[in-house]
């Protein structure tokens, strides 16, 4: 095998002029992080460094304030009170995964659901028609999905959305 020729470095190869002019040059880097860290560590002073950060923190601070929850008059429904729409939802959506199917709501979840439907659904004298028996979760006919249900005193059901209540009633 033939040897490769060693190329030397010649003041040619050397010269700016071979060089790009946006190239690096050896060790740069490392005294720019370096200047980096120091001005980090550095207490801040006027100069136009130091504003970065508070154009930084004016920018995150409206987020922080803007998300802020409004605040709502709490509802009381029987012997339960909310003091949000979210509280609300939790609790019908609770009472509407965990209780059984086709069973008799007790009488706390009783007084807590007939003054919601009577008090806040758009359509309470439609849903509760000739007078409330019992409120159940059932299976809707058309969705398959749990649903509330109201057990009229003639044998009649109906389903209602209790969504439609907590948006009446925390507006």
């Amino acid at each position: 095998m033939a040897e490769e020729p060693t190329v030397e470095p010649t003041e040619e190869a050397t010269t700016e002029t071979e060089t790009p002019a946006d190239a690096p040059v050896v060790g740069e880097k490392r005294k720019a992080d370096d200047a980096k860290a120091d001005d980090a560590d550095a207490p801040a002073d006027a100069d136009a460094d130091a504003d970065e950060p508070d154009a930084k923190k004016q920018a995150t601070e409206p987020e922080t304030t803007e998300p802020e929850k409004p605040k709502y008059a709490p509802v009381k429904l029987g012997p339960k009170t909310f003091e949000t729409p979210e509280d609300m939802v939790k609790y019908f959506s609770w009472i509407l995964n965990n209780m059984t199917i086709n069973q008799d709501m007790n009488d706390y979840e009783r007084m807590v659901v007939e003054p919601c439907l009577r008090t806040a659904h758009p359509d309470a004298e439609k849903k509760i028609g000739s007078g409330i028996k019992a409120f159940q979760i059932r299976t809707h006919p058309e969705h398959e999905t749990r649903c509330y249900t109201v057990i009229r005193t003639d044998g009649t059901t109906e389903d209602f959305s209790y969504r439609k209540c907590v948006e009446v009633l925390f507006p």
